[in-house]
């Protein structure tokens, strides 16, 4: 692993846009809290990050970015700038799932990871499952039981211990990034620019999916 140079690193998976860059651990990190204005800020936070650490974008080796689940726009902003990147330069692609770098950075590795989606619903991630949306009033039954990581959420609805480890997992999110990105990157295990897409797990009214493909629907939910 020692033999892979720097890692830039991208989440926009929650309501803060989050941008690292490092080898082991971070050099620099940026993290604003945007809800979901992603976009306003991302471009800007790398080339902060970049500045940080005394690097130019041409002594970056590797590229990772957080693929969801988490906001719609967020993700599409963050895979899109960080493709883009990877493409225009032909640097290495990790994605990294966010919930399993969320675990990670709250050191939770069972811990059901729960979002807020848009107004009222939430997003559910479970080890080894699909990720869930939960509509209004499901939510404490969803996780009965089960240590919870509340990301982005108060402590009313899901208790202190959730909202704590939701706290600490948004503050060691840029490490555990990191450290997944570059197991996978240093094994040679990249993922196809083309290919890689968000983990979506609603998508925004009107949208609709057909087979692989998304298109638009009349039903506006």
């Amino acid at each position: 692993m020692s033999a892979l140079g720097p890692i830039l690193a991208v989440d926009t998976s929650t309501r803060a846009s989050i941008v690292t860059v490092g080898r082991e651990t971070p050099l620099a990190t940026s993290r604003r809290e945007v809800r979901h204005r992603h976009g306003s800020h991302l471009l800007e936070q790398i080339d902060e990050v970049l500045a940080e650490a005394g690097l130019t974008l041409t002594e970056v080796e590797g590229l990772a970015v957080g693929t969801g689940p988490g906001s719609f726009t967020g993700l599409r902003v963050g895979l899109a700038t960080v493709k883009t990147m990877a493409y225009a330069r032909g640097l290495p692609l990790a994605g990294v799932t966010s919930s399993d770098a969320l675990r990670a950075a709250a050191g939770a590795a069972d811990a059901v990871v729960v979002l807020p989606a848009g107004a009222r619903d939430h997003y559910l991630s479970r080890v080894g499952t699909d990720p869930l949306l939960v509509a209004p009033g499901g939510l404490t039954a969803a996780v009965e039981g089960d240590a919870v990581i509340a990301v982005d959420m108060d402590a009313e609805l899901l208790g202190e211990a959730g909202a704590a480890r939701g706290v600490a997992a948004l503050e060691s999110l840029p490490a555990a990034l990191l450290a997944l990105a570059r197991r996978r990157l240093a094994a040679g295990d990249t993922d196809d620019v083309a290919e890689l897409s968000p983990a979506y797990v609603a998508l925004p009214r009107g949208v609709k999916r057909a087979a692989e493909d998304l298109g638009w629907s009349p039903d506006l939910r």
